[in-house]
């Protein structure tokens, strides 16, 4: 995991990435989920950061929304 991960109190990866990180395994076995790094926007404090999906205000990133989908929003 990265920085802000070690704090997350869990890792949600998609279902379809899961399956190719265990085939993924057969031949590395090292090989750890990739965590996604964009642009965020929290909807509940209304931060505004850039990285994994972690809030480090909220300590979450079940509120976060891609920026780019919170840009699209206020467009409407």
């Amino acid at each position: 995991l990265t920085e802000h991960g070690q704090q997350c109190p869990y890792v949600r990866p998609e279902r379809r990435e899961i399956q190719l990180i265990k085939r993924l395994q057969q031949f590395v076995p090292d090989a750890l989920p990739v965590v996604r790094k964009a642009s965020w926007h929290c909807r509940q404090c209304h931060h505004d950061y850039y990285g994994e999906q972690y809030c480090t205000h909220c300590q979450t990133g079940g509120f976060s929304i891609p920026r780019t989908t919170q840009e699209e929003i206020c467009e409407f």
